[in-house]
């Protein structure tokens, strides 16, 4: 009889996947990554019948987890810049803090082991944030150009400041809000 699935098992093992994909990069062989969860070989396979599977719950997981963080305390009270300055802040603080899963995040966006489908369902739980930067850059000087296009820029400065904010930690809020009015007045 096939012993029963263990959460913190798995856990181990998304916990070892990030840690030895953001130092090996998404070629960390699944025998390391279960050494690493200090689980047999074959658990790897258990929990996640493909590297592919693993990849795709890595992807959703880190999402998730920093949509979480970004949306909560987000009201939909206040004017869009409290808000932007809301999501600007978590979202930068949760990169700073989480440099490992950022780069696996990274890694994992532009592979072709993520599914489509996979991106597409992370994009739409971000919509919150998506829409909110949408209707901010309405009138700005990008309002013409794909959202697409947008996200990538915000995208571009976000990774540029919590590079920022990890190596200069004295300095960290200084950068983020210096950042946050630049991205302000680009939107708007």
């Amino acid at each position: 009889m096939a012993r029963p699935k263990s959460e913190e098992r798995r856990q181990a093992i998304i916990d070892s996947a990030i840690r030895l994909i953001a130092r090996e990069g998404l070629g960390a062989a699944t025998a390391a990554i279960a050494k690493e969860a200090g689980v047999p070989n074959g658990s790897v396979f258990t929990y996640f019948p493909t590297k592919i599977e693993l990849f795709n719950a890595l992807y959703m997981e880190i999402k998730e987890e920093l949509i979480s963080t970004v949306d909560d305390g987000l009201s939909d009270a206040g004017d869009e810049r409290e808000q932007l300055l809301h999501i600007w802040v978590r979202w930068t603080r949760w990169g700073a803090a989480n440099s490992e899963k950022r780069r696996v995040l990274a890694q994992l966006s532009v592979s072709d082991d993520v599914l489509e489908a996979t991106k597409k369902a992370g994009f739409t739980a971000a919509h919150r944030s998506v829409n909110l930067i949408r209707q901010v850059a309405r009138h700005g000087a990008l309002r013409d150009q794909d959202l697409a296009f947008v996200g990538a820029v915000v995208e571009s400065l976000a990774s540029t400041t919590m590079d920022f904010m990890s190596r200069d930690s004295k300095h960290a809020e200084q950068v983020c809000m210096a950042t946050f009015e630049f991205l302000w007045k680009a939107l708007r």
